[in-house]
């Protein structure tokens, strides 16, 4: 039998080519699998959390991976924690909804590089490789970014409720610094200066009120969460040991406009 012509080659070729193209088609789903990018996996899990990965919404579970641009949800009395490389953890609690939103490799290994919480606490601890002399990781939310130099810190992020120290606000991040330094800022006032906040230090930033940086002292805040008036205040032993609080990123309410309030009312 004689080998095959040139223009025979050719159509095999062609043919073996819209083969494969047919193959990946079919296959997106495995495709995907196999090109995902993990950058954590969930290392403690009390009561029900689910992780919503493109259009699947999958049962969270114990040493399950978490890969980039997953949404992460705590039910009430639920808690999670995601184990990143070198002991780094983010630790959800409960009604919690954390968005991995970027990631950076560290040592050869994907990491959450920014993260942002729709709702709900968040408890971020940042160490061994992933400190750095510049900001490695971020949280966002609607009215503050916490760019962290190697650290660990509480964020909490809440709207809707007002605060009687604040005049007609219903936005608020707390920051709150137990080891290191996060500097913190606000998107809705971009002129404003970011602060950095130091160990045993909090602040709250409200609306688009300018961040407060490293001032007077509050006395005991006592559970995460509480803060003191508006600006920083040393750290309780509450906020120090207690559950984290929450940091968020999503849509941010402020009376149902877009203004915020210029001055707190004190």
């Amino acid at each position: 039998m004689k080998g095959l012509s040139r223009l025979d080659f050719a159509r095999c070729r062609m043919l073996f080519a819209l083969a494969i193209a047919v193959m990946a088609a079919a296959m997106p789903a495995a495709v995907r699998a196999q090109t995902a990018q993990n950058v954590g996996t969930i290392t403690q899990l009390t009561g029900a959390a689910g992780v919503q990965r493109g259009a699947a919404a999958i049962p969270a579970a114990l040493n399950m991976p978490v890969q980039l641009h997953d949404r992460i949800t705590t039910q009430p009395g639920a808690s999670l924690t995601i184990g990143m490389v070198d002991n780094s953890s983010l630790q959800l609690g409960p009604q919690a909804t954390l968005v991995i939103d970027d990631s950076m490799v560290v040592n050869g290994t994907a990491a959450p590089s920014k993260v942002g919480l729709l709702g709900g606490s968040l408890h971020s601890l940042i160490v061994g490789a992933m400190r750095g002399s510049s900001p490695t990781f971020e949280v966002h939310t609607p009215n503050a970014v916490g760019a962290v130099r190697g650290t660990e810190f509480d964020t909490t992020y809440s709207e809707g409720v007002g605060r009687t120290d604040y005049k007609n606000c219903l936005q608020f991040t707390d920051v709150a610094v137990q080891q290191g330094v996060v500097n913190v800022s606000n998107p809705l006032n971009p002129g404003a200066p970011s602060q950095d906040i130091h160990a045993g230090k909090k602040t709250t930033v409200a609306c688009g009120i300018a961040v407060v940086g490293d001032g007077g002292e509050a006395g005991a805040a006592g559970a995460a969460g509480a803060v003191g008036k508006v600006g920083l205040g040393v750290l309780g032993a509450g906020a120090a040991a207690g559950a984290g609080v929450g940091i968020a990123a999503g849509a941010g309410a402020f009376n149902g406009g877009s203004t915020p309030p210029k001055t707190p009312n004190k």
